[in-house]
């Protein structure tokens, strides 16, 4: 089980999203942190990079894993679009 951290931006980003999806995006990245090696859901790693991404719904998480720290660093939340920048 790893520790969620969320950058600022990620807070500020999952504070504007619609409560049902913010709910749903907790939950995905309770999940992750539980076991991300075994995570079924939408989650990827970004080609050139040492971030993953979370997909729920139309909104994208851009995380970091730690594994020895055992760390789950959310630093980025926000609708597909512009979260990439």
């Amino acid at each position: 089980m790893l520790e969620v951290i969320y950058k600022k931006a990620a807070g500020k980003g999952l504070a504007k999203m619609p409560k049902p999806q913010r709910t749903k995006m907790e939950a995905e990245i309770r999940a992750v942190a539980a076991t991300p090696a075994d995570y079924l859901g939408d989650w990827k790693p970004l080609v050139g990079s040492p971030y993953w991404r979370l997909r729920v719904g139309q909104y994208r998480a851009i995380c970091q894993v730690n594994d020895r720290e055992l760390v789950l660093l959310v630093i980025d939340i926000g609708p597909r679009g512009g979260i990439y920048k």
